[in-house]
């Protein structure tokens, strides 16, 4: 428990970052002029801020990988750096095209899950990876505004309200009711998305979402594998828009398909409910980030709720 509250806190503050620098940072515009020296200030202090958490918790922080080759497993240090450059890529690059932001930020995704399903770490290690990554690199960029006041844009952007969007999101699965059979429990999880969103009318819309899952499996409280699937749903959400601010609420059906099944803890294909609510801040033409917040259940064969806490980036298209 003590590692999920680290990681929601970590999440939390990347995120209230992230709406703190809002245009200034993140928000900078195409027709703004670009500040080579604020951009490397900033790259610079986001790796170096992140490199000393990182090894300062890797190196005070015992805990055994899942392979058993290591006691140094928390947090990942390919996951903390992979969304270091994720997110400076998100300050730099995003006036090229959103869609620079995304793909960054699936990459990174990309990363953690190869972590986890090589059980060369516990799904909440990549989860703060993934947070320390988001938060050193908006201080990063804090820092670089405030030795360069004079190269931040103070423009600001309107969201471009229900419009078709690429999202991708990082999401911890915290367990509320957890299947037990002979002893085996399953424990908190991650799991990262790629969602497509197409507006039906000006409030209302329908999207797709494709994501891979993991969650620890525990046999009397000892470690035994991972409970690894691939998901796929469908449904539909509605929005408003409040200034520069954007709320929805979605819901979604569809199946999970787990290849990974520990002392087989699960039915290889399950079904999934999906109930959601997020608030995204526009910080650039086209480009949004906020949290989301849901529940998610499946049944497998008894069911399986928790809650899901998000980073989510958006990009309109």
């Amino acid at each position: 428990m003590k590692k999920i509250a680290l990681v929601l806190l970590g999440l939390a503050l990347g995120a209230s970052c992230a709406k703190a620098v809002e245009a200034d940072s993140v928000g900078l515009q195409s027709q703004c002029k670009f500040s080579l020296r604020r951009s490397l200030v900033g790259a610079v202090s986001s790796v170096a801020i992140n490199g000393a958490l990182t090894e300062v918790l890797k190196d005070n922080i015992m805990e055994m990988r899942p392979d058993g080759s290591g006691d140094h497993s928390f947090p990942s240090r390919h996951t903390s750096y992979a969304f270091t450059l994720a997110s400076i890529c998100a300050h730099d690059l995003y006036r090229f095209s959103p869609l620079w932001v995304s793909a960054s930020h699936t990459l990174a995704n990309a990363v953690a899950m190869q972590r986890v399903y090589a059980s060369r770490h516990y799904p909440g290690d990549v989860l703060a990876g993934a947070a320390l990554g988001f938060a050193s690199t908006e201080l990063g960029y804090c820092i670089s505004n405030w030795i360069f006041p004079g190269d931040r844009c103070h423009e600001r952007f309107r969201p471009n309200g229900n419009s078709r969007c690429l999202t991708t999101s990082t999401e911890a699965l915290i367990t509320l009711c957890t299947h037990r059979v002979g002893g085996l429990a399953v424990g908190c999880g991650i799991q990262s998305s790629v969602s497509l969103d197409f507006p039906v009318a000006e409030y209302w819309g329908l999207g797709a979402s494709i994501g891979m899952r993991s969650h620890p499996v525990y046999l009397d409280g000892d470690y035994v594998g991972g409970l690894n699937g691939a998901s796929l749903s469908a449904g539909g959400f509605i929005c408003r828009q409040f200034g520069y601010w954007q709320a929805d609420a979605s819901v979604a059906f569809g199946l999970i398909y787990n290849f990974d099944r520990p002392c087989d803890a699960s039915a290889s294909i399950a079904p999934l409910f999906d109930l959601s609510a997020s608030v995204y801040r526009c910080v650039a033409r086209g480009f949004s980030i906020g949290p989301k917040f849901g529940v998610d259940i499946t049944k497998r064969p008894s069911a399986l709720c928790a809650l899901t806490v998000s980073l989510v980036v958006k990009a309109d298209f």
